[in-house]
């Protein structure tokens, strides 16, 4: 149950907030085809006299990159965040059916419009496309778009990769969208699916990996394996009177924000070397 100082702290965010609510905010079409083909929308960081503070590549879930992700991500720009929101939908269902080709392809492709997204993102924040490396990198997601977004920083080798965050996540997935999927009445278990905690015991010597979960998400049971396998490099963000969905971002930007911070934190390379720091600390 939250705490009376809990709930005064969500009445604060939502009111900070209201001056971006409304409508969706749809951001701008990119200048690659294959990026803009995708599809993809970008949400540059607010001031472009200064570099992002990171690079969110945002896989959207299995309704799209939907009205809370666009709200989502046009805060997050306001903050000084580079966006790229990504409608994962017509990516999946265009993969080949056989597993072992389907990984192969999602991950040339991936690689793909990940590169052109930090290229393009990195030059309207006046870094230029050199500069993209440099600029830290977080993918995210939200729901089947959090576990893409998982298997993507575990698979690919992404240069500036810092952390992912990961919003209602769930034990297992695959890179399809299911009928299971949408009606949230089963996880996948057959050929060309996986557990989402292996992803992230992946990740653990390279990058942190920041859970949102809405209090009342039904696939709340999933984190403590998730946590488990990340270890000090998993942590966890709950939000009150939330669901699955996530769809308020009044309640849920804030502690986006929050997550952020912690992925963002020192020592974003090195990371074994930061373990050791933790271990000594502990001791």
């Amino acid at each position: 149950m939250a705490t009376v100082g809990a709930i005064a702290w969500i009445g604060a965010m939502a009111l900070a907030s209201l001056a971006g609510c409304g409508a969706p905010h749809p951001g701008l079409a990119p200048h690659d085809a294959a990026l803009r083909d995708a599809p993809a929308r970008l949400y540059p960081a607010a001031d472009s006299t200064r570099p992002p503070r990171a690079i969110v590549f945002f896989f959207g879930n299995d309704v799209g990159f939907w009205g809370p992700h666009q709200q989502l991500a046009w805060s997050l720009s306001r903050e000084q965040y580079a966006v790229a929101g990504f409608d994962i939908r017509h990516f999946l269902a265009s993969l080949p059916d056989e597993p072992t080709v389907r990984d192969s392809v999602a991950a040339v492709r991936l690689a793909r419009y990940i590169a052109a997204a930090r290229r393009e993102l990195a030059r309207e924040g006046g870094a230029g496309t050199a500069g993209a490396p440099a600029i830290p990198l977080v993918l995210a997601g939200h729901s089947i778009g959090s576990e893409l977004a998982l298997w993507t920083a575990a698979h690919l080798p992404l240069d500036g990769l810092v952390g992912v965050l990961a919003m209602s996540p769930g034990n297992r997935s695959h890179l399809e969208i299911s009928a299971s999927d949408l009606l949230m009445t089963s996880e996948p278990s057959g050929p060309g699916s996986f557990s989402v905690a292996e992803q992230v015991a992946l990740l653990r010597s390279r990058a942190r990996v920041a859970i949102v979960r809405g209090e009342r998400d039904k696939l709340a049971d999933a984190d403590p394996a998730l946590l488990a396998a990340g270890g000090v490099m998993a942590r966890r963000w709950v939000v009150p009177f939330s669901g699955h969905s996530l769809k308020s971002t009044l309640l849920g930007s804030g502690y986006v924000l929050r997550a952020l911070d912690w992925l963002l934190a020192p020592p974003h390379v090195g990371w074994s070397a930061g373990l050791e720091r933790v271990r000594v600390a502990r001791r």
